[in-house]
């Protein structure tokens, strides 16, 4: 039951294949992809298909066999009172001839002998044409669908008038039935019953085929399928050296990318550590920035001790930043500015407020402040460190 409906569904979808504009498209496709390939390999890789087209003629039941193709070429005639048997091993001789696979075998009728007209339908019934034509049989020819065999062509699509333009052709199965027998007799089922145009000098089937979907015997052509079945491999495989190349390449790419991630780790573990390095030499050369930048106290408490004489005492001495403050007592306290001033160590002294007397000891009180001379602090520093 599955099985019929899907022969009847695909037997419906060839027919609706058959009859759409994509087979014409396909061939002229086919046709101009081959005219890019060498003629030499076109041969090899696509020979033509093997044809035998066998003419009859109704009335006299005479078979001319020709090789088909595109130089048809004619091999033999089988008359009408020739022996079935003696035609058999001639026909079997033919066929063994052909070393590229079994011929397609196509029964071709004379135009006389066909009926062909042209048929104007909707375009809605283009999903299932065939069996529209079917239907209509009776109302456009004499015969029902039972009593030939047809087939038909699209001619045009007429999308703007929602019309469709067929060339039908079609044969009573009673004209063409001793045609068949006598063909059973001898051996040969033909793949196709076709329509012969004979207006050159050779005949030329025109690509009719009137048996019945379900009389048509499958034709394969072997070297053509092997051909494409190599290409098929041929297409697998580079497909699948396509992908495998994808693939490597991306595992490559999350390789470097881990070594990246990896390296940029590593980069800021360095930058860090360097940081903290900078941060170390920085703490280090903080005391030693601090006392470079200002005065040695022990400098310029030696210094002061030099300079002053045995009369003059200090009470006091503080040292801010770059400046020296000095409180004391002397007996000539004037001199004290003089004595500082020429000292390598300060520079621009001076006295800060007036000069009082103590009463004690009847000498007088100083304040006074003196700039110190960070060059000669380092200086002094220096020799007494001997550097």
């Amino acid at each position: 039951m599955i099985l019929n409906a899907v022969n009847e569904y695909w037997v419906s979808l060839t027919a609706r294949y058959r009859a759409s504009p994509l087979p014409g498209f396909f061939r002229w496709w086919g046709s101009e992809l081959a005219q890019l390939i060498p003629e030499s390999v076109r041969k090899r890789m696509m020979p033509p298909r093997p044809a035998v087209w066998l003419i009859a003629d109704l009335e006299s039941a005479d078979l001319e066999v020709w090789i088909g193709g595109e130089a048809p070429a004619h091999r033999d005639t089988y008359a009408r009172d020739e022996d079935p048997r003696i035609l058999r091993d001639r026909w079997q001789e033919l066929f063994n001839s052909f070393t590229d696979g079994a011929p397609e075998i196509r029964l071709c009728l004379p135009s006389e002998d066909v009926l062909q007209r042209p048929v104007e339908l909707p375009l809605a019934v283009e999903a299932n044409l065939d069996t529209a034509v079917s239907y209509q049989l009776d109302q456009l020819t004499p015969f029902s669908a039972t009593q030939v065999n047809h087939d038909f062509r699209l001619v045009k699509r007429d999308t703007q008038h929602g019309r469709l333009e067929l060339d039908l052709r079609l044969v009573p199965v009673s004209q063409i039935e001793e045609v068949r027998e006598r063909l059973a007799a001898i051996g040969i089922r033909p793949h196709a019953i076709d329509t012969l145009n004979d207006d050159g000098q050779t005949p030329q089937c025109e690509g009719f085929n009137l048996l019945p979907e379900t009389e048509r015997p499958p034709y394969v052509y072997a070297r053509a399928r092997l051909n494409w079945m190599l290409a098929g491999v041929v297409v697998a495989v580079l497909v699948a050296v396509m992908f495998q190349s994808l693939h490597l390449r991306g595992q490559e790419r999350d390789r470097l990318q881990e070594e990246v991630a990896q390296l940029r780790i590593e980069a800021e573990q360095v930058i860090e550590l360097q940081n903290q390095l900078e941060d170390a030499l920085v703490a280090a050369n903080f005391l030693a920035d601090r006392r470079r930048r200002q005065p040695v106290i022990i400098q310029v408490l030696d210094e002061v001790s030099r300079i002053l004489p045995q009369d003059m005492w200090l009470n006091q001495m503080q040292v801010r930043g770059d400046e020296l403050q000095i409180m004391g007592l002397a007996d000539a306290s004037e001199r004290l500015i003089e004595i500082v001033n020429e000292s390598p160590l300060l520079d621009d002294a001076e006295f800060r407020g007036a000069i009082n007397v103590d009463p004690n000891t009847g000498q007088e009180r100083f304040n006074a402040r003196a700039v110190i001379n960070r060059r000669g602090v380092q200086d002094a520093a220096a020799a007494g460190s001997g550097e």
